[in-house]
């Protein structure tokens, strides 16, 4: 017998809340852990990251954080790094010799707070929020306890269990008949139909309480609220350097709609805007962005496939692999993959410091 409590559904019900253990937030939290690996020459070293990798690696760093400390200080935004990778690779195989081995890359994001009035009105939110949440848990929680001993919970639990006992006892005397109990015999079926009726009407009342809790439209215009703040208050940049393949919005994953249109970004292989259809937004969509600016230099095909996806030109004729000679080697540039997230004006704004000048200076040219 299963018997749906109301802890049972909260369980389900995410609060969205997150240790207030940062300076910034409610904004993303930096992958510290992530970061200090990344950027440790002696890790990179022990997971066989070779040492001109490693070089390459860390001047694309200095590269980009130079970039974007100077848009930070012309914009009077605030700026920091969230999470950096490269100890991994799409293909890398560690101990893959140096003539074969595939394209190492860095990827590495910025996060800026375009506006502080902004983010403390989004924590006083997401604060108001988990308290009004907690109390609503805790008088859900007591409703509960007073329905699990109300007369028709136990009239209805108390039925169910009647007729389990019968089942189990029946099933039990007449063991003997084998098969015949489970397919001829009619008392087994009748007795777990009874006890599933009364099932359901216990926890139907279950269910009734917790539609009328309110946490789970709570839960639904948060995420909608917190979509609003975190578009108005922050931008974030990815880069990507030897990228396999890049994607704005991997539509692989995620039935999403949207608006594509070219942006003027002179010197790019491709620069796409994406903006997420006004439907997903106001639904909360699990995609937390409303515009993403994709911005590809260098080594990719020029067309993307039907899921929005651009793959990177050395994923043609082994280029990518582990085992046919590279005419490129590992360490060398061939492209960089470029999304900016964040509101329309704060992602134009951040376009303008994207020198793709200096970037494609970098590349290998061919």
């Amino acid at each position: 017998m299963r018997l749906i409590t109301l802890s049972c559904f909260f369980i389900a019900v995410s609060l969205s809340t997150r240790a207030q253990d940062d300076a910034l937030f409610p904004a993303d939290k930096p992958e510290t852990g992530f970061i200090e690996e990344s950027q440790n020459k002696e890790i990179r070293l022990t997971n066989l990251v070779l040492p001109q990798e490693i070089a390459m690696q860390d001047n694309m760093r200095s590269v980009f954080t130079d970039m974007m400390e100077r848009a930070a200080s012309n914009l009077g935004w605030q700026m920091r790094e969230i999470s950096e990778y490269t100890n991994d690779n799409a293909m890398q195989g560690g101990g893959t010799p140096y003539a074969t081995r595939s394209p190492r890359g860095i990827t590495i994001t910025f996060q800026f707070i375009v506006n502080n009035d902004s983010l403390e009105a989004w924590k006083n939110y997401e604060n108001n929020f988990e308290s009004k949440t907690m109390n609503q848990l805790d008088e859900s929680s007591n409703e509960m306890q007073s329905l699990q001993q109300s007369p028709e919970y136990l009239k209805d639990r108390d039925s169910a269990n009647y007729y389990m006992n019968l089942y189990t006892a029946y099933c039990e005397d007449h063991k003997a008949e084998g098969v015949a109990l489970y397919t001829v015999d009619k008392h087994p079926k009748y007795y777990q139909t009874k006890e599933r009726d009364f099932l359901d009407k216990a926890n139907a009342l279950v269910q009734q309480k917790a539609d009328n809790s309110g946490i789970k439209e709570g839960e639904s215009e948060h995420k909608i609220i917190t979509r609003r703040f975190r578009n108005h208050t922050v931008v974030q940049v990815e880069f990507v350097v030897n990228a396999f393949e890049a994607y704005a919005l991997n539509l692989e994953l995620d039935v999403v709609k949207f608006h594509r249109a070219a942006f003027s970004k002179p010197g790019a292989k491709v620069s796409t805007l994406y903006t997420i259809g006004a439907e997903n937004q106001d639904q909360g969509n699990s995609d937390k962005w409303n515009n993403i600016l994709l911005i590809l230099l260098g080594n990719f095909q020029p067309n993307a496939s039907s899921s929005e996806m651009y793959h990177a030109g050395f994923e043609k004729n082994g280029q990518g692999d582990e085992h046919t000679p590279k005419k490129v080697k590992s360490d060398k540039l061939q492209n960089i993959a470029i999304d900016i997230y964040g509101d329309l004006d704060n992602v134009t704004a951040m376009s303008k410091y994207i020198d793709l000048n200096k970037l494609n200076a970098l590349l290998l040219k061919g």
